[in-house]
């Protein structure tokens, strides 16, 4: 009974050696360098990687060299890694460098031996271009899934990759191969047409792995992606419109389109307008307008008017708001109309027709950027 009293004593005395009424109730372990893992990532051209939901690692340059992207992490099992890759690759046409078609492909390796392969799921959202056609490029674009670099993504229905050799990818740069051993070059099932590509996997702990520290980081990152990412706010309960569109048969005299649309506040929006003809082809759409126009009104006041999207001051703007709203990408030399305006508050209309007096069926949309 002495022993034991004695021992207990010295038990209760040991736990308020590091308990007090400001501190913790245990010591605290910080991790260590030694903790760590590297991380070896390589992308043709770029890349982005998320583990369960922060940003670790990001390819500094957009496309040449292709540079190698090496990192210490701080494994926390279950690790979810989420990678966003991108060929390089024009937005409107799926075309690099004017008139070429490229390839990609993506490698990773981490210290505690997990390997991109083929088990790693895979999704492309941008396409083109479309059935190789290079002379009249179309492409496919999908907006990206909200917080698909997290932790609680469903990702259960996308497929998984498909491995490339080395010599397939061709990487260059300062590629260095030891630093990949037993990993494979990954991408969708078309290296040459998918231009963005996710990947994603769930990694468990190593077997025997004893996480060797009990602290957790002050510093909240947790919402980096969305502070990163432009957000567009409104002051009403209701929300703010986004995009408005309309499919409707372009006909002569009253039977062209005129819809309308006012933009509230104080302040100056830009938009995107759009009469999309010959670009609703691709969805299988009978009878479009071959050549639509669309000029833009305030009142009776002609704002701005456009026929063939290219044919501008700056057609590059279209392209680049088509991108940034989400809208699928007018094809290279096309006759579909489009605009970019910054507009005053105030009520608009604008009428959309055919040249020659054509008729057909059109689209008509307008996106309100961020």
């Amino acid at each position: 009974m002495h022993t034991f009293t004695h021992s207990l004593g010295k038990l209760v005395l040991g736990l308020m050696f590091f308990s007090s009424a400001s501190g913790p109730l245990f010591a605290q372990i910080k991790p260590t360098i030694a903790n760590t893992i590297s991380l070896n990532a390589y992308a043709d051209n770029w890349c982005v990687i998320f583990i369960n939901g922060k940003m670790v690692a990001i390819d500094s340059i957009d496309f040449l060299p292709h540079n190698q992207v090496s990192v210490k992490i701080l494994p926390e099992y279950p690790m979810t890694i989420a990678v966003l890759a991108k060929d390089n690759a024009e937005p409107a046409t799926g075309l690099e460098y004017g008139t070429q078609i490229g390839d990609a492909g993506f490698i990773l390796k981490l210290g505690d031996g997990t390997v991109t392969n083929a088990k790693w799921k895979a999704k492309s959202f941008f396409t083109g271009p479309l059935n190789s056609n290079v002379g009249s490029p179309a492409v496919l674009r999908t907006p990206l899934p909200a917080r698909w670099y997290g932790s609680d993504f469903d990702d259960s229905t996308w497929g998984v990759a498909t491995e490339y050799t080395a010599a397939r990818v061709g990487p260059d740069g300062d590629y260095v191969a030891s630093d990949f051993t037993g990993a494979s070059f990954i991408w969708t099932s078309d290296l040459n047409l998918d231009n963005t590509v996710i990947f994603r996997t769930t990694v468990q702990a190593p077997a025997g792995y004893v996480k060797r520290w009990n602290t957790t980081p002050d510093l909240d990152v947790s919402q980096l992606p969305v502070e990163l990412l432009p957000v567009v706010t409104t002051s009403g309960p209701g929300g703010q419109l986004a995009n408005l569109s309309c499919r409707a048969q372009v006909g002569t005299g009253d039977g062209v389109i005129i819809p309308g649309f006012v933009l509230s506040g104080l302040a100056a929006r830009t938009v995107l307008v759009r009469a999309v003809g010959p670009g609703l082809a691709a969805f299988g759409v009978a009878g479009v307008l071959a050549d639509p126009t669309i000029t833009v009104f305030r009142g009776d006041t002609v704002v701005a008017s456009n026929d063939n999207w290219q044919t501008q001051t700056n057609p590059q703007a279209v392209a680049t708001a088509a991108v940034t709203t989400g809208a699928f990408a007018l094809a290279a030399g096309s006759r579909d109309s489009a605009l970019v305006l910054t507009l005053e508050p105030g009520a608009y209309t604008f009428r959309v027709a055919g040249v020659g007096n054509a008729t057909g069926v059109a689209l008509v949309e307008v996106y309100v950027l961020p």
